[in-house]
C-alpha cells in the first residue's frame, strides 16, 4: 500500500516533467511516454482503492468477500493500456 501510495503522489511530477518536453520537443516518443505516465497514476489509484475495498470482510452482501475489486481494477489498467496504444497510433 505504502509503494502504491508512493507511485501516486510522485508520477504526477514525472508526468509533468514529460508533458512539457513533449510539448517542447513535438516528440511522438516523449508523447508516448506521457500517455506512459498517466497509466502509471492511474494504476497506482485502482491498487489503492483495489486494496480498499479488498481488505474489508465478508459481509452479508458479499459472504465470499470483496475479492473481484483486484479484478475491476486489472481491468481498468488494462482499458488505459489499449486506450493508451489507440492513442499512439493515432498521431504517429
Amino acid at each position: 500500500m505504502r509503494t502504491a501510495l508512493r507511485s501516486f503522489f510522485v508520477s504526477p511530477a514525472v508526468l509533468a516533467v514529460k508533458y512539457t518536453a513533449c510539448r517542447m520537443t513535438v516528440s511522438v516518443a516523449l508523447l508516448c511516454d506521457a500517455l506512459e505516465s498517466i497509466i502509471n497514476v492511474a494504476s497506482a489509484l485502482a491498487v489503492i482503492v483495489s486494496v480498499k475495498i479488498v481488505s474489508h470482510p465478508p459481509g452479508d452482501y458479499h459472504p465470499s468477500g470483496h475479492n473481484k475489486g483486484e479484478y475491476r481494477s486489472a481491468v481498468l489498467v488494462d482499458a488505459l493500456i489499449v486506450t493508451a496504444a489507440l492513442a499512439i497510433i493515432h498521431d504517429a
